[in-house]
């Protein structure tokens, strides 16, 4: 497979929404409650290839952004590449003007470096739901 798509591929389900404003004014903070067990659930969804589960807490525009097709194509390639979803640690959170920005080191079967999850999270009408999701690792960037 190449290069190329496979960095489409994980594009796709690598949905990062732009996110206005800069990252240096961002304020850390602890992990949120409602944080562990929401990531917990899509990286799951995601490692099953359980679109429904996956896309389960995310916001209505990161659903329409990526339909079941295109999950079950990515979600594959990313899991040939890294393997199954084993767990993960929370590492930092902060705040960015409207989004809740979270990042765990997660531990995938055949990734033998950490995999870098970052959530971008957005409340809607009092809800938490997560907008952008990123995963990040050297398997993943070809290294």
């Amino acid at each position: 497979m190449s290069k190329s798509m496979v960095k489409v591929a994980c594009g796709v389900l690598i949905m990062l929404i732009t996110i206005a404003g800069a990252s240096a004014c961002a304020t850390e903070m602890a992990e949120p409650d409602y944080a562990n067990q929401i990531v917990e659930s899509a990286l799951q969804g995601m490692s099953d290839g359980d679109y429904a589960k996956f896309t389960e807490y995310f916001s209505p525009a990161a659903q329409s952004a990526m339909d079941e097709t295109t999950f079950d194509e990515a979600s594959q390639l990313i899991k040939s590449l890294i393997g199954d979803y084993i767990d993960k640690e929370f590492w930092k959170a902060e705040e960015d003007g409207e989004y809740t920005i979270v990042y765990y080191k997660a531990n995938f079967s055949q990734e033998p470096a950490d995999v870098i999850v970052t959530v971008y999270f957005e409340e809607i009408d009092g809800e938490m739901y997560i907008s952008g999701f990123l995963l990040d690792s050297p398997k993943l960037r070809g290294e």
